[in-house]
């Protein structure tokens, strides 16, 4: 099987690798290779190639994507100088196959997964709209509403960085979830430390300071074998018009989120509908989907996809529970939900069980496993593909809300939370609210 001494762990879960060289500071230069650590990136490239060639589900379309380019390549990490130079000849091969969770993190910053990063809040979401990174959320309590931070603010500056370039930057990626990872970042820091921020409201640009706090002590921390352990978010509110209300920042920690979505449904059968919040959620624990939507489902035989490795298949099954959920559900997407979370999101969409409310998600639905290279580098690459029962692939696509809300600030500060006020609305059967492209 895996071997957990390697990182081996199937998850999933989008990692952002591609981010973590360009936007967390790392040094832009790469000093000159010894012949020893020349030999390590040699091996580090041929384990990376045979590791993928031994379970990439479709060996003619490997074929046909990297032909004569493995040995090109090969012969540039050879020949490479510097780390920097051997490490662009492992991504270009990587690149080629035009997918999600194939990508190299720098030993330098493996850290960032396998260490302790840093995990003071700032109590604020961030999404870009038209170059712009937006506050589209407050955690109650935060640091952002403490400073004075509003919903529907600007960022336009994290200390002395201007974020307009690299939202730029970012955005030419062509990655969705690339900008969210990045944002993410920058608004966490160590517990206790101050940040300035460049604040732009709706009348004026102010400077706010927001002192980092730790994580609450009623969020448990879960990981996932090498992957530290992170706070998990698990919020129940019952809105107005009596609506049941959830969100799920990851599916990790299945002895936790198991028990406590079964009992949110069991006390409250008498709320008209559901609205179960997944954006921002990075995915997780594959089979945890399966187990959640038992609750949402009512018929035997009902799957929210396939996937298929190189040797075999498997169904995600979905076993419906006794006394569910049978009424409205509403689930709430956007640019931050991948992995699992489309999964979930889609295979529920397919038989008709949920509205989609928010924004197309990241299209990275693969299933991933992370290795350690003999050069202390990380590997990030598939080894499934996946498929929901309609046939739909989300890999580079994502999955389309039933109604589409744009981050719009004016709409933020009119209703807070333009997708979750539209998708009450929807459910209680009231017109007006958050404008919605209806797809």
């Amino acid at each position: 099987m895996f071997r957990l001494s390697q990182l081996h762990q199937i998850l999933l879960l989008l990692v952002s690798v591609s981010f973590l060289a360009g936007c967390i500071g790392l040094p832009g230069r790469s000093q000159t290779l010894s012949s020893e650590q020349k030999v390590l990136f040699i091996e580090s490239f041929d384990e990376m190639t045979r590791m993928i060639e031994e379970s990439f589900w479709d060996p003619d379309y490997l074929q046909e994507c990297w032909g004569e380019l493995k040995d090109e390549c090969r012969d540039q990490v050879e020949e490479a100088r510097s780390a920097g130079e051997a490490r662009a000849a492992m991504r270009r091969l990587l690149a080629s196959l035009k997918m999600s969770h194939f990508g190299l993190i720098p030993d330098s910053a493996s850290q960032e997964l396998t260490g302790s990063p840093s995990d003071g809040e700032a109590g604020m979401i961030l999404r870009v709209s038209d170059g712009r990174a937006i506050v589209v959320r407050l955690e109650e309590g935060g640091a952002a509403e403490s400073a004075g931070i509003q919903s529907g603010d600007e960022i336009l500056k994290v200390g002395e960085r201007d974020l307009a370039p690299r939202l730029q930057e970012w955005s030419e990626s062509g990655s969705r979830y690339l900008p969210i990872q990045a944002l993410k970042s920058a608004c966490s820091g160590e517990p206790g430390t101050e940040r300035d921020y460049l604040v732009r409201g709706s009348t004026e640009d102010r400077i706010v300071t927001l002192t980092f706090q730790p994580p609450s002590d009623e969020h448990p921390r879960v990981g996932f074998g090498n992957i530290s352990p992170v706070p998990l978010m698990m919020e129940k509110r019952i809105l107005e018009g009596d609506i049941l209300y959830l969100r799920l920042n990851m599916f990790l920690g299945p002895m936790h989120v198991m028990p406590w979505f079964e009992k949110a449904i069991q006390e409250h059968k008498d709320a008209k509908g559901l609205i179960f919040d997944l954006r921002g959620n990075p995915g997780g624990l594959g089979l945890m989907a399966c187990g959640l939507a038992g609750w949402l489902i009512e018929d035997q035989g009902f799957e929210l996809g396939t996937m298929k490795t190189k040797a075999n298949e498997m169904n995600f099954v979905v076993n419906p529970r006794l006394d569910g959920w049978v009424k409205p559900v509403a689930l709430l997407i956007d640019e931050g939900s991948a992995s699992t979370s489309e999964i979930m999101a889609q295979g529920l969409r397919d038989i008709g069980r949920v509205r989609l409310f928010g924004r197309t998600t990241a299209g990275a639905a693969l299933p991933s496993v992370l290795v350690k290279l003999p050069n202390g580098d990380i590997l990030q690459y598939a080894m499934a593909d996946y498929v929901s029962v309609s046939g739909k692939r989300m890999e580079g696509v994502g999955v389309e809300p039933d109604e589409v809300i744009e981050v719009d600030p004016e709409q933020i500060r009119e209703f807070g939370d333009p997708a979750l006020t539209r998708a009450a609305y929807w459910i209680l059967g009231k017109a007006g609210g958050p404008k919605s492209e209806i797809r």
